[in-house]
């Protein structure tokens, strides 16, 4: 009886330890709905799915993020902020400005995450997904004080009663030093027009200097707090690569 006992412990410590081991690993490779690689290919998450098509493939807007900040009121804007092994960030040159580079952003929709806001963005103007060529979330910046990631603008924004928008970036990391062209699809996507002719990879320092003049703040600002970040991520990036 004993030995009998001693083999089924045996048994269910294997089992309990199975299970375990199954846990933990399925807690490692875990990813958000809204950041997983399927998004957009027939699988609704919260990312692809307010995307919405008129009758003649018109892009429908919903009803976007407003927050308030020193008194004046500014649009929630998501940013994606795209670095590579180097540590150089993904810019796109604007059609409308030529000569002016930036990163994939757009507005922050009701009921909508930042990060889930930045992985459309980025999807729509760039063609990038998560997952696919390693492309991974890393984190999402802190955007306070608010004042420092807000630009003011006028347009169709005042005419809707905002003084300008509000940055909040989310970082990616794409494992690769290869040119950044080959991993986009600018025509595009889900009805959105182009918004750039060409990519390239830059020092983030670069990415604070070329870009257009309201945003040179917020995207310093950036810079300030996502190098820290960056770094850590692509020391414990390399240190993987040498197990």
């Amino acid at each position: 009886l004993a030995a009998a006992s001693r083999v089924c412990l045996s048994t269910r410590c294997r089992a309990f330890a199975k299970f375990v081991s199954a846990r933990r690993a399925m807690a490692g490779s875990y990813v958000p709905p809204h950041l997983r690689a399927d998004a957009g290919r027939g699988v609704s998450t919260p990312a692809m799915a307010s995307a919405k098509l008129g009758k003649n493939g018109e892009r429908v807007y919903p009803a976007e993020g407003r927050v308030e900040v020193g008194g004046k009121w500014y649009r929630r804007c998501a940013a994606a902020l795209v670095f590579n092994k180097h540590g150089e960030v993904l810019l796109g040159e604007r059609l409308d400005l030529p000569g002016s580079w930036g990163m994939p952003q757009g507005g922050v929709e009701i009921d909508e995450t930042t990060d889930a806001a930045a992985v459309r963005e980025l999807y729509e103007e760039v063609g990038m997904k998560v997952g696919v060529d390693g492309l991974e979330f890393v984190a999402t910046v802190p955007c306070e004080p608010s004042a420092a990631f807000c630009y003011e603008a006028g347009g169709w924004l005042a005419g809707q009663g905002l003084a300008g928008q509000r940055l909040e970036f989310t970082l990616f990391h794409l494992p690769t030093v290869d040119d950044a062209n080959e991993f986009v699809d600018l025509k595009g996507l889900q009805g959105e027009k182009p918004e750039f002719s060409r990519v390239k990879w830059a020092p983030i320092a670069e990415a604070v200097e070329q870009a257009w003049g309201p945003k040179k703040i917020p995207y310093r600002r950036c810079a300030e707090l996502a190098a820290p970040i960056i770094k850590k991520h692509l020391s414990g990036s390399r240190g993987e690569e040498g197990e």
